[in-house]
């Protein structure tokens, strides 16, 4: 069960953070959520695709890891089998919480930064130190301060991106029959892509509305992401073999 705290660097000054990718050790999910900022670097490697949010009914974008829950196939026995992690996977056991403020006498919800004491990554022996030894931020934390603050403006790139290609009609969704090598099959529902054909097809306006909300390199990015499936898929059938 997760135990979100706000981090000081009076209550935690001893606090390490030793990350191992590995499972069992908080990273069994088969996606991750993911911002219109770092599909570039995400379509190297892996399939993106969006899911609907079952309270908002938003699309979100997300990457695919695995095909059954829970199932991770970028986890080897001791690493993350790829050059690059998504935003939401690199920022854990740090995550964003809101604390109310006022300021001129209006109360304001500002961002802060909380941690997940029960995260299998905390340590007060070995890992990266979270403040160095006189309080003050470590270099570690100010990355994961970083990264915090993309995925925080993210959300609402990832919004304006989803929310235009709804507008415009681009979001289909797809079904997905995989068939593996030892002869098993899976349906993957629940997943939702751009349509190619709409996309070709759109009027010079549509086009030109994408350009300039900078959302055209995004949508190429996600299509492009697509021929990491057949990685994916084989990264599966080597699980499979004996």
């Amino acid at each position: 069960m997760a135990n979100h705290v706000l981090l000081d660097n009076v209550s935690h000054k001893d606090l390490k953070v030793h990350k191992i990718y590995e499972k069992g050790a908080g990273f069994d999910v088969n996606l991750a959520r993911a911002f219109p900022v770092e599909f570039s670097r995400l379509q190297r490697e892996y399939p993106l695709f969006f899911i609907k949010n079952a309270e908002s009914g938003e699309f979100e974008s997300i990457a695919l890891l695995g095909f059954g829950q829970a199932e991770n196939l970028y986890l080897t026995t001791d690493r993350w089998d790829a050059a690059y992690l998504p935003l939401t996977i690199e920022r854990q056991p740090f995550l964003i919480g809101f604390q109310e403020t006022t300021e001129d006498g209006i109360p304001t919800q500002v961002p802060v930064v909380h941690i997940d004491l029960d995260d299998p990554s905390i340590s007060y022996t070995e890992g990266e130190r979270v403040f160095l030894e006189h309080g003050g931020e470590s270099p570690f934390l100010e990355r994961m301060m970083s990264i915090l603050m993309a995925i925080h403006e993210g959300h609402d790139a990832s919004q304006s991106f989803s929310r235009l290609l709804v507008g415009l009609e681009l979001i289909e969704s797809v079904a997905l029959e995989i068939k593996f090598k030892d002869g098993t099959t899976q349906n993957l529902a629940g997943l939702y892509t751009i349509n190619e054909d709409k996309l070709r097809k759109l009027s010079a306006n549509g086009l030109e509305v994408l350009h300039t909300q900078g959302h055209l390199h995004t949508v190429f990015m996600m299509l492009a992401s697509l021929q990491n499936m057949p990685d994916l898929i084989e990264r599966k059938n080597k699980r499979l073999a004996p």
